[in-house]
């Protein structure tokens, strides 16, 4: 068979095959490249490259504790500087919603001496352990529907109207008179 091939022939199909070989070659080592540089956190370039070693260890450990940063804010002063015809409307709403969770808060702290609920700690779980014992049977269900109307207010994207803020306004008068 060798022999009915000419040399020209030959060494297309030897040139061919390593052609072939180097392209599968450069696209494997793209890939590899491109999901290791994926797969790190952070941006391709370390942070504080030329830097100090101890300066890079203060670096990395200021970013490392920017995920557990959380604050939920007061907003009494604020909402006093904006007036109620802000557009859109509902983001007033949900300043006002944020703003009368903490003065619940505060009301429950300063009544009973519970502890202060954390950034990060549920609000359905810190209402039902403190306000359960003095509500009476359909408490749980007037608990419930107020952390479900704060979770929209506070994370849903949909448009939190006047109408929900009166719910939560009229939920809140019940909790608050039941508790004090």
């Amino acid at each position: 068979m060798l022999q009915q091939l000419s040399g020209v022939n030959i060494i297309l199909f030897i040139a061919a095959g390593i052609q072939t070989v180097l392209i599968l070659f450069i696209f494997a080592k793209r890939q590899i490249m491109r999901f290791t540089l994926r797969s790190r956190e952070g941006p391709h370039i370390p942070i504080g490259h030329d830097t100090k070693k101890s300066f890079k260890k203060e670096i990395n450990r200021k970013i490392q504790v920017i995920p557990r940063i959380q604050y939920e804010p007061h907003l009494d002063g604020y909402i006093h500087r904006i007036n109620s015809t802000c557009k859109p409307a509902s983001h007033f709403h949900r300043l006002k919603v944020v703003n009368d969770i903490k003065l619940l808060e505060f009301q429950i702290v300063q009544h009973e001496n519970f502890y202060k609920r954390h950034p990060n700690e549920n609000i359905r779980g810190f209402l039902i352990s403190t306000l359960s014992t003095t509500l009476h049977s359909n408490g749980q269900h007037i608990i419930h529907k107020f952390c479900d109307l704060y979770e929209h207010a506070r994370h849903d994207p949909s448009e939190f109207k006047n109408e929900e803020y009166e719910i939560f306004s009229k939920l809140l008068v019940k909790l608050v008179d039941a508790y004090v």
